[in-house]
């Protein structure tokens, strides 16, 4: 696979890990099913492009909010101490022997993808009580009365409604810029040429500075999708603004780079 220059990280200390992941994202979340002597009890769960990852029960055969959700939060937890991504964490359960208590993840399962932990929820518990909105600041980039600085649209605050925008997933290699900030790359706006799919990519070792960046990306990207640009012209398209303080820039004659797939895109951006 080939890159773009990027900066010499090796001569760089790697990012500190937290020691747990986030409990709540409002992104996309992958799940794999917990079962106990053949019943789903719940769900593991990982946010897409996020910090996040968690348990969640099933009301009608997990009663107890207390002994699963502790059990399973402590070992995903000893997994992002271990680096790894909430994908990669929620994945490594699958085929440990069941536990008599809280079960465990069969090993024939597939990761499987709800549009948000709301979703996801209402799946596992449709009955409800519906599980409610969570902390206003979620994924590091939301505040609680939905204005921002430099006039960014926080498109997912609590009370707003997301505008229509490019697919966040692809399965074909997809063409990538480099966002630098301070002389730092701090994340990669992705495209693909066959679907139309394209969306903003922060690398670990940036740290906050690239999650804070995402959304004057992502709301520039929604009106690209609004004005009927193809997804690599979309991305193209974003040479042409300035540095921002909060979100860097793409410098104008950087070189676009090719993945074979987003997810080794992923993998790449979770290494750096």
């Amino acid at each position: 696979m080939t890159y773009p220059q990027f900066p010499d990280f090796s001569q760089i200390p790697p990012p500190q890990f937290g020691q747990a992941y986030d409990r709540w994202t409002r992104y996309p979340v992958v799940y794999l099913p917990v079962v106990r002597r053949g019943e789903l009890i719940g769900y593991l769960w990982a946010g897409i492009g996020s910090r996040a990852a968690g348990y969640m029960r099933r009301l009608s055969a997990d009663p107890d909010n207390l002994t699963c959700p502790e059990f399973w939060d402590e070992r995903l937890d000893e997994n992002c101490r271990d680096k790894l991504a909430p994908e990669q964490a929620i994945q490594r359960w699958v085929g440990h022997p069941e536990g008599s208590r809280c079960g465990g993840v069969p090993v024939e399962a597939e990761a499987q993808q709800a549009s948000s932990k709301q979703a996801l929820w209402d799946q596992l518990n449709p009955e409800g009580p519906r599980m409610g909105e969570g902390p206003l600041i979620q994924d590091a980039e939301w505040i609680p009365d939905g204005r921002a600085p430099s006039g960014y649209r926080l498109w997912s605050a609590p009370h707003t409604v997301s505008p229509p925008t490019y697919a966040g997933e692809a399965s074909t290699p997809v063409h990538f810029l480099q966002v630098s900030k301070d002389g730092e790359i701090i994340a990669v706006l992705w495209a693909s040429p066959t679907e139309n799919a394209a969306g903003y990519l922060p690398l670990r070792r940036a740290g906050k500075a690239g999650i804070v960046g995402r959304g004057l990306w992502v709301a520039r990207l929604s009106d690209r999708y609004a004005a009927g640009l193809h997804p690599i012209d979309a991305i193209r398209d974003c040479r042409r603004y300035p540095h921002d303080e909060y979100s860097g820039l793409i410098e104008p004659n950087l070189p676009e780079g090719i993945a074979p797939s987003l997810r080794e895109l992923r993998t790449f951006a979770e290494e750096y």
